[in-house]
């Protein structure tokens, strides 16, 4: 079999063995890994740190760019992150009901309200899904800005209630940290342009 991050094994020394299909720990006689073994597969060795110790840290390094948990607090980390840069909904603002929210809108937010702290008067055209663009006041800068901060806070409080409730034992599946979020992990996203038309 060809090497598939999304269906391989990591076995470290002390029996831990990691299904990335599963995204959790398994037993070496799990029916999926040992059919896995029989198929001529190897599990890859678990990998060390600069220590030589086997962490969930050094195999979630090499499970990183392929969007897979080592554990329920690795899953929080990439759903709180997308959930993030997914979008923010804002009321009260005419022609807006949502801006973008991923960093590079957040710094831009943050620069305008900067200029409204210098400049009451200062506005600024704003792009829209459908490439026509609003003219933003202060006023609405402010209020955008207001609303992506509490929108930010809210979601970096559901992410520590979450890693609460995986401590604490409550939280045990993904299924529970979707459901907190309000949203589900997606393994790859399409680039966002700006705008959908």
């Amino acid at each position: 079999m060809m090497y598939d991050p999304y269906d391989w094994y990591w076995l470290a020394d002390d029996g831990r063995l990691y299904s990335s299909a599963e995204t959790t720990l398994v037993q070496s006689d799990d029916a999926d890994y040992v059919a896995w073994t029989e198929a001529g597969n190897v599990a890859t060795t678990w990998p060390r740190d600069d220590q030589g110790n086997q962490t969930a840290a050094e195999l979630q390094r090499v499970l990183f760019p392929y969007k897979l948990a080592v554990d329920l607090k690795a899953y929080a980390f990439y759903v709180g992150e997308q959930k993030e840069a997914d979008g923010c909904a804002i009321t009260g603002v005419a022609g807006l009901t949502e801006i973008r929210s991923d960093a590079n809108a957040q710094l831009l937010i943050s620069r305008y309200h900067q200029a409204v702290a210098s400049d009451p008067s200062f506005t600024v055209p704003w792009i829209l899904p459908d490439r026509s663009t609003v003219t933003l006041t202060a006023t609405e800068i402010n209020s955008i800005y207001d609303q992506l901060t509490a929108f930010i806070v809210r979601n970096y409080r559901t992410y520590s209630d979450v890693i609460a409730g995986v401590d604490g034992g409550s939280i045990t599946t993904t299924d529970q940290i979707d459901t907190a979020f309000g949203t589900t992990l997606r393994r790859s996203t399409p680039v966002d342009i700006g705008w959908k038309t």
